[in-house]
């Protein structure tokens, strides 16, 4: 498959999985926006509410389509001693006091710019390869995925505390 293809391909999961999250989201009540996602994680304090993982949904896209640049660049991705909870709960904690509207913003803008980066890479960068915050090496192409995942992951975590609305 070429890299065209590829990258078509994975720019149609990106934006299934973004419009899945956006439709469920936009059939939210004001209060539907503040029920914690995961009240019983203790590593976790304070709980995050559903604003907060949007917040954390934007903030995710960006640092992982600045990895992906980096990887892309010649770089070997985060630290092996990179601790992924400390810094979601970091980014989270400095993005907290963003609103809902100028979250949701990011996200569009995000995801404009993680559009225009797979457009810009060949065949070959698809398979460079640097260490995520998990601490896997992946390719670029699997963090895309993994993209897509996390918006499909955070939407189930949305939909369990809310329900199908």
């Amino acid at each position: 498959m070429s890299g065209e293809v590829r990258k078509q391909q994975i720019k149609q999961r990106l934006g299934h999985q973004r419009e899945m999250l956006l439709a469920f989201l936009a059939d939210l009540d004001a209060a539907d926006w503040h029920t914690a996602v995961f009240p019983d994680d203790e590593e976790i304090d304070p709980p995050w509410t559903v604003a907060d993982l949007v917040r954390h949904l934007a903030d995710a896209e960006q640092s992982m389509t600045r990895l992906m640049q980096l990887i892309r660049d010649g770089g070997e991705g985060v630290p092996a001693d990179f601790d992924l909870n400390r810094w979601n709960n970091s980014r989270l904690a400095k993005n907290r006091h963003k609103s809902l509207a100028a979250a949701l913003a990011e996200m569009e803008t995000n995801r404009a710019a993680l559009f225009a980066f797979i457009d810009s890479l060949s065949e070959a960068d698809l398979e460079k390869a640097g260490r995520h915050g998990r601490g896997t090496i992946m390719t670029i192409d699997q963090i895309c995925i993994l993209i897509a995942g996390h918006d499909k992951l955070h939407l189930a975590d949305i939909k369990r505390v809310i329900g199908e609305t």
